[in-house]
């Protein structure tokens, strides 16, 4: 991987404005913007990209890269990246994952602590918000893999641009910000090449043994007109998203917090002042904000919940519990959440409910048409 003096010459590309009209969609120029960076062409891209929005911008970048110890090449790898951010004058750390076990480690395990490494580091550096390098490719393989798991309208949205950190309560306030997703890969690789800098490839993308890349190679053979009309449908998907959260956010004003702080309540008659599916993500954010749950409750039991709080089912007047939050009806008319005890053995987890703002977000869509 090298830069050179056309890194700076091709800084008034056109992708480069594009670039810089995104990043200023989604972020400020008084924050500090963390970048986690691997070193593939998409990070590496964002790298250079977010370089070129602080000098323009006025902004400040401090560089990231998590070596998960999984592959041997990784440390240098990273060190490869810590060079051209030393080029770039971008402060760079890298940060190891310690495992307590040898046994096998799924994308799943990979991913949840890649984000709580993430997470403190940004704590520790005042970072606001972290870039991810995600792009139009990353979204298509992803409405491909969740379409074929059955996904519901809300999963084949597909990511968005911004939103918060998925682990808890480590990643409670860090922001998580996507500026290439209207960007394709090749289009980012080609831009590298002209700034004369190159990036790593890992073998791995090339193993399909992994689902993604078995996505990717059937995009490779999707026709453009084909892959237009996926997106197209995914940016619809996040408009209705982005609605729904909008409105299911304007009912926190209905809610009222106990003197105790312990419960919140709200009219079950402002029900009726939101669609279904804007109730569903309102009751959902404040039973994760109840019980502490870093996960969403399962769909099913919430589904249950819903129809049994439509019917204003008496027994919820005892009150049940879902995903460590206590649910009831008081009086006939409201609707209380709180934290249930926990089960015999089991820590308490925190309860917060001004998680409920951020799970409730709704993403700023315009870096998707730059």
């Amino acid at each position: 991987m090298k830069s050179s003096a056309r890194s700076s010459a091709t800084a008034s590309s056109p992708l480069t404005q594009r670039a810089l009209e995104a990043f200023g969609f989604l972020t400020s120029s008084h924050e500090t913007l963390g970048i986690a960076v691997s070193g593939g062409s998409d990070s590496t891209a964002l790298l250079v990209l977010a370089h070129s929005w602080a000098r323009h911008r006025g902004g400040f970048c401090r560089a990231v890269t998590v070596d998960h110890g999984l592959r041997p090449e990784a440390a240098q790898e990273a060190r490869v990246v810590a060079r051209l951010c030393g080029e770039l004058g971008i402060q760079h750390e890298t940060l190891k994952w310690r495992r307590t076990d040898d046994g096998p480690v799924s994308q799943d395990d990979a991913r949840r602590a890649r984000h709580k490494l993430l997470a403190r580091w940004a704590e520790k550096h005042d970072v606001d918000s972290l870039a991810l390098g995600h792009t139009r490719d990353d979204r298509l393989e992803t409405f491909l893999m969740r379409a074929r798991q059955g996904s519901g309208w809300y999963g084949l949205a597909g990511p968005m641009p911004d939103g918060f950190s998925p682990v808890w309560p480590e990643g409670r306030m860090l922001r998580l910000i996507r500026p290439l997703l209207a960007f394709g890969r090749e289009e980012l690789r080609e831009e590298l090449r002209e700034r004369g800098v190159s990036w790593i490839d890992d073998p791995s993308n090339d193993a399909s043994r992994f689902e993604r890349v078995r996505m990717r190679k059937l995009i490779a053979r999707m026709d453009a007109q084909a892959r237009a009309k996926a997106l197209r449908v995914m940016d619809r998907l996040a408009g209705v998203r982005a609605a729904v959260m909008t409105e299911a956010e304007g009912l926190l004003r209905h809610v009222h917090h106990s003197e105790s702080d312990r419960e919140v309540d709200i009219l079950l008659e402002a029900r009726d002042l939101v669609g279904a599916e804007a109730w569903l993500r309102f009751i959902e954010a404040q039973v994760m904000a109840a019980g502490g749950g870093e996960r969403p409750p399962r769909r099913d039991a919430l589904d249950r919940l819903l129809a049994r709080i439509a019917a204003r089912d008496a027994e919820l007047a005892r009150g049940v519990t879902l995903a460590g939050a206590k649910i009831r009806i008081r009086d006939g008319a409201f609707l209380c959440v709180s934290q249930a005890p926990p089960r015999r053995g089991a820590t308490r987890l925190r309860r917060d409910w001004g998680r409920t703002a951020t799970l409730l977000h709704a993403p700023d869509l315009r870096s998707l048409s730059v």
